[in-house]
Order: C-alpha cells, then structure tokens, then sequence
C-alpha cells in the first residue's frame, strides 16, 4: 500500500515537486516507520511493511552478493529465510547479526541468482512485484498521446489508473500462471505464482534502468548547482550555483538504443530464470518445457509494450 501511495505522488499529485510538500511526506513517512518498527517489530516491520526496504530486498536478490549463514539452526526464529542449495541461509540480515562470527560469509555470485533460490514467497509478494512492474509502465504510458486519448475518452482519471492499471497486470499475470500449470501440471497454482513473480524482476529492473537512467542524466546534473546553494539563500560555496544542465548530454539515438538493450537483455535473463525455476519445480524437461510457454509468451508481450512506450517521446 505505500508503495502504491509513492507511485500515485510520483505520477499524479500535482505538488509533488513543492520542497514543503516532500518535506511533509518524508516526515510522515518516517513517523509511519518508526510506529511500524514498534509496533511489529524492527525486522518483521523492515522485511514486510516497509515500501522501500521490500523493494530493495526485492533488487537485492539480483544482486552479484550475498550474505549467508552457514549454520540453518540460527534461523529457527526467523520466518522470511531464503536457502540455497547448501543449506544455508541467505541475505537474512536478521539471522546473519544474531550469527556467530565463524558462522558469517559474504560471497560473491552469478547476478539473478537470488532470484532463483527455492522461494518462500510473503503475504503480498506476488502483488508487490506486479506493482513494481505496473507502477514504472504507468510512469511512462502518462508520456504517450494513447494515454491522453484514453483520458478524453473515457472516464477514467490518473488516480484511478494508478489503482487500476496494477490490477489489471496481476489479473493478467495470474491468468498466465494458470496456463502455465494446465500445460505443466504438478505445482500448485500459489506455488507457481509466487515462483515465477520472481523470474519478472529482471524485466522490471531493465525497465527502471531504461525508463530513469535519462532522467537522472537531466535532472541530476541540477545537484552541480544545488551544492553550492542547498537551502536557496543565494549561496555560491562550491562556485557551481550558476551552472545550467546540458540538455544535449546524449543523443536521443544513443537513448533510444542503450534502452533497447537494457530492456533485451532484462527479458533474456527473466526467460532462463523461468525455465530454471520450471525445472527446479516440475523436474522433468519437457513438462518444464511447456509449463514456461506461458510465462514466455507474457515477458515477449510486455517487453514489446516497454519499448513501445520508450519509443513514444521520440516517435510522437
């Protein structure tokens, strides 16, 4: 839910940009957290209710680090554990501060492999990634004139799509889901639909990374100025506050390309992670086969609808 709540300021509150109003927003959601974390608890508030935290640990699993416990004894009190193939316990920094010294590792991995642990997916898992994944693509569908057509046309209002367009994507992955376990058989479908949510984080970080990375070219050439002047009292202390960003850092071909290719190279990474997580689940080839036909067929339609949307602001 307040992650929901950052997608709708980010893209449809109108005073997002006001200092005060951030400041306001930050200080309620620091109160927020801290009467989470006394409430719930500092880990289980930080692993289960805490938007960013949850949306990190999410990206972390992507990560080419790790930390482990070697010792699975440890993690007897600890619910939101993860294990790889040895047993041990995985990026539970809950279970790794309570370890002994000895029993501590920080190992360096494949990147994607913590997405394709044995999951033990929680409450709302599924939804989050759904959301992760619809919140980015509703950011850029408000660049493109379909949006603007479907705003004349209909009734539907930028609030209402932030809560309906996220809806729709998990309506539509869960029917993929469904597919995927009437072709392969064997799983059940909570089993496959908290599993395979995982093979779409790769997609949904390709398209973060495509979608802001130009953003962040732009705009973050704004702290060479806000340094020298952080408050806007007309300070110069570090001599940059008259600096003007370059806007033409990059050519939009370069743009257009270089997302091109994060957004393939996401969707290559998501397909293997599904097939290995098919295979991990249905352990046989050819049921493992046709049980990611569906998932397959999903990631092509939405990596098709990512680059549609990138292209928008240059084809329009």
């Amino acid at each position: 839910g307040l992650y929901l709540v950052f997608v709708w300021i980010e893209n449809v509150f109108s005073g997002s940009y006001v200092p005060r109003n951030i400041a306001l927003f930050a200080l309620a959601y620091a109160l927020i957290t801290l009467y989470g974390m006394a409430f719930f608890g500092k880990e289980t508030w930080l692993r289960r209710g805490e938007a960013f935290s949850v949306f990190f640990g999410l990206l972390g699993r992507f990560a080419p680090t790790e930390v482990r416990v070697k010792d699975p004894d440890v993690c007897q009190d600890c619910d939101g554990c993860d294990y790889d193939a040895g047993g041990g316990c995985v990026n539970c920094y809950e279970c790794f501060a309570h370890a002994a010294p000895d029993e501590r590792e920080l190992n360096l991995r494949p990147p994607a492999v913590g997405l394709g642990l044995p999951e033990k997916v929680p409450p709302g898992g599924v939804a989050f990634v759904i959301l992760v994944l619809a919140g980015v693509t509703f950011d850029g569908l408000l660049e493109t004139s379909l949006w603007l057509e479907i705003l004349r046309l209909t009734p539907l209002t930028q609030t209402l799509g932030v809560i309906l367009l996220p809806l729709l994507f998990l309506g539509i992955y869960l029917g993929f889901v469904e597919l995927s376990r009437i072709l392969g058989g064997g799983v059940g479908f909570g089993r496959l639909a908290g599993a395979y949510a995982f093979s779409l984080v790769p997609i949904a970080i390709a398209y973060q990374m495509a979608h802001y990375y130009t953003y962040l070219l732009i705009q973050g050439q704004m702290m060479i100025s806000l340094v020298s002047d952080p408050l806007g009292w007309g300070w110069n202390l570090l001599g940059t506050a008259d600096f003007e960003p370059r806007y033409g850092i990059v050519g939009a071909g370069f743009v257009w390309y270089s997302q091109v290719a994060l957004i393939v190279a996401g969707h290559v990474i998501a397909v293997y992670l599904a097939h290995s997580i098919s295979l991990r689940l249905l352990r046989d080839p050819v049921r493992a086969f046709r049980g990611q036909l569906p998932m397959l067929v999903l990631m092509v339609l939405y990596t098709m609808t990512s680059l549609w949307i990138l292209a928008q602001p240059i084809v329009e």
